[in-house]
């Protein structure tokens, strides 16, 4: 499944995610927040199950960073809630 089929199929299933990228196999998305420290990144996590049934989560978080003005999304500086799961070959 190429990027951009992962990328539509997760928006279709109203996942938005601000960065997507893939290595080995894995994927990572990753969705930026202003007020979200206390979740562990378990809404993410379940989005991506609704889209893909059949994925295999292999880990999901919460990375927080105090406010930075104009960091770049997904970056270090940014807090955002992320997810890595690998597909199927089938899907």
């Amino acid at each position: 499944m190429k990027m951009v089929d992962v990328q539509a199929r997760l928006e279709s299933a109203g996942v938005h995610p601000n960065t997507l990228s893939v290595r080995k196999g894995v994927y990572t998305a990753k969705r930026s927040y202003y007020f979200g420290i206390f979740s562990d990144g378990t809404g993410l996590k379940d989005a991506v199950l609704k889209a893909f049934p059949k994925a295999a989560i292999v880990d999901f978080g919460n990375h927080y960073h105090e406010f930075i003005g104009a960091a770049k999304a997904g970056g270090p500086k940014d807090s955002y809630h992320w997810v890595k799961f690998k597909l199927p070959q089938e899907e």
